[in-house]
Order: C-alpha cells, then structure tokens, then sequence
C-alpha cells in the first residue's frame, strides 16, 4: 500500500522521539512487518545524526535521525507518526506540512481527536490541507481514542437505554519523562500550582472534552454547554521516585481531574483521571472502568488498566491500514475501523 509501491513495504515517518515517539519507534522498527521507517525528527540536538535504533534502544536498524519535518519529509513517507504536542494550536503546522507533502498524519495530539466544537477554524484548515494532499489524518490515542470514548461508545450498543456514564481511570506515571509531568502538574511546589495552572503552564489531562464531545455524537445527545473540568492537588509527604530523581515532600506528585458534560440539565457524562507516581501507596487501584447506566446497565473495569505509553503508541501503529484506506480529509475515531494489533501482511494489501 505504499504510494511508491504498491507491492512494497508502508514508508513511515516519525515526528517526535519522546516518550510516544520512542516507543512508537521500537514498535515499527521491531513488532511490524512491511513496515520501513524511513525518517525520523526530533528537537533533541543530541539525538541529531544519531542512528534511529540507537536513540530508541530498538534492535532493528533504523534511518539516521533529523533535525525537522522538512528533512524527514524528504524520504517521502505514505503515514507520518506525528508525537509533537497536546495541543492542535502547537500542532497544526506540522500537520498542515505533512498532509500538504502528501504524507497522512496519525497523531496523539489530543485536541485533534475530536476538534470540530472547540477548534472550528484549525479544523477546518487540516481538512483543506489534507483534501489538498488527498491523504488523511487522526487524532487517536488511549485517552481520548479509546478508553473514554470509543470503548464506551461501543459498549453502548448494548444498552437499550443511557441514563448516565461515568468513568475513572487511574495511571501509574512513573514512566513518564520529567516534560510530560511538568505539563501534566506533577513536582510543583504546593503553593506555586495554582499560579502555574493559572498561567497555562500546567494542563492537567489534555482531552476530557474531546472524549464527552464524541461520546455524546455517537449517542445523538447534545451537550448543554461546555465541559466543565477540575484539578485537585495530589502532595508527597515523602519522596517520590522518577526516572530523573525524586519528587520532594511538598511537591505535587500527581493529582485527581474532573470532567463534566451536562444534557438536559443533569450530569449526562462524568469522567475522573487519577495520573500519579505511586497510586497504590496513596490509596488507588492502578485499572479503566466505566458504568452506563440505564435499563440493562453495563459495568466494565480492566484490571489492571492498559499502561498508557505502550497502548498509545500501539494505538498510533495499528491505526496505519484504516488510514491508508480511508477517504481523505480530517477524521476521528469515530469514522474508521475499530484498530487491532496486525502482525502479518494481508492487514495492509
């Protein structure tokens, strides 16, 4: 399915070696056949020149790594794997470059999974961008992409009626890297956390109102207005070990969010996510689970809940057939094929 060659391997390019970036590395380079991973960018300038497979601690030898999308463009990718940033704000060039040069962009931007209600205008831009290039695009991921939205939806079909959803989600974040907690909210100081959110520099979970925006699609039920979103402060009282040291008493070492999407006046959608560094000590059972409740309630939980670096980057690659075989322009979740795990060659013929 490639656009070089028909009978050859998929070209992908990687956009981003972070976390996601990395262990969507590993993934292509060692776990998938007729898979060529032909560049590969990052902003790390000590990453720069180095061998892919190096970098990312894969076995199979990969491209030597760029400094820009541009440069990795060049190698002509059919999917780049776009791992850049939470925002579509911060995305969309990218984005808008890749489509343009032809190249279908599969992305854990969370704001892309579902942008039609908040972000009108950069949707309607990646929509242009990639009819232009005739290629498509995704926002997807574990959460949003699936855990709060498209496994709920989907459970949904079995329910002859839904009167409430409710889900919470607790993460270990131990593996995560120091940016990404940073980001998130994690090992800040107790009284300079509110200052910090304040001033955007913490987001918290980047994707609570994409996931109740889709949900609420899917059923035909319209939001009253806005989600409503909540941060509550989680502190160590001890250290709490990182992969880059620990995080010291006082500071934050994770925290609980709270989404709400109102129908009718009643709390239709409530959403909770506790990202933490040791959640067991604290009192929380790492697992997924939502109810929906109604007539012939549903009560799901996987235990011990999906690790989310893995099950996001498998998201992102087996998400790459329905992208290469759907029609072009901006797409969810929603518009495509359930993903599964493709481990022969018949899955991207």
């Amino acid at each position: 399915m490639s656009r070089n060659d028909p009978d050859g391997p998929v070209r992908v390019g990687l956009g981003g070696l972070g976390t996601i970036g990395a262990s969507v590395a590993r993934l292509l380079l060692d776990h998938r056949r007729r898979v060529e991973v032909v560049g590969a960018a990052t902003q790390n300038a000590a990453d720069i020149g180095r061998a892919l497979h190096e970098v990312v601690g894969a076995k199979r030898r990969g491209p030597e790594v760029v400094g820009s999308i541009a440069e990795m463009l060049e190698q002509r990718p059919d999917v780049v794997i776009l791992a850049t940033g939470s925002f579509v704000s911060d995305t969309l060039p990218q984005i808008v470059e890749c489509a343009r040069a032809g190249a279908n962009v599969i992305s854990p931007c969370e704001e892309l999974a579902f942008p039609f209600r908040r972000f009108p205008t950069e949707a309607a831009i990646i929509e242009d961008a990639a009819r232009s290039g005739r290629v498509t695009v995704l926002g997807t991921g574990i959460n949003p992409g699936m855990i709060f939205d498209a496994l709920v939806a989907a459970v949904s079909g079995a329910c002859w009626d839904v009167t409430s959803i409710r889900g919470r989600r607790v993460v270990d974040t131990t593996g995560f890297g120091q940016n990404i907690h940073r980001r998130l909210g994690i090992g800040y100081r107790a009284e300079e956390f509110e200052e910090s959110r304040r001033i955007g520099r913490i987001a918290g979970h980047v994707g609570f109102p994409e996931s109740i925006e889709m949900v609420c699609e899917r059923l035909g039920v319209t939001l009253d207005g806005p989600v409503e979103e909540s941060l509550e402060p989680l502190i160590a009282k001890t250290p709490a070990p990182t992969r880059y040291g620990a995080v010291p008493p006082g500071s934050t070492e994770g925290f609980i969010q709270r989404a709400v999407g109102r129908v009718g006046g009643a709390d239709f959608v409530k959403l909770e996510l506790v990202l933490h560094l040791r959640p067991k000590e604290a009192g929380f059972v790492p697992s997924d689970s939502f109810t929906i409740e109604g007539l012939h309630p549903v009560h799901l939980t996987l235990d011990p809940g999906l690790d989310p670096v893995p099950a996001t980057a498998a998201q992102l690659v087996n998400s790459i057939p329905a992208v290469l075989r759907a029609e072009p322009g901006l797409k969810t979740v929603k518009d495509l094929p359930a993903p599964s795990a493709w481990l022969g060659d018949s899955m991207l013929r």
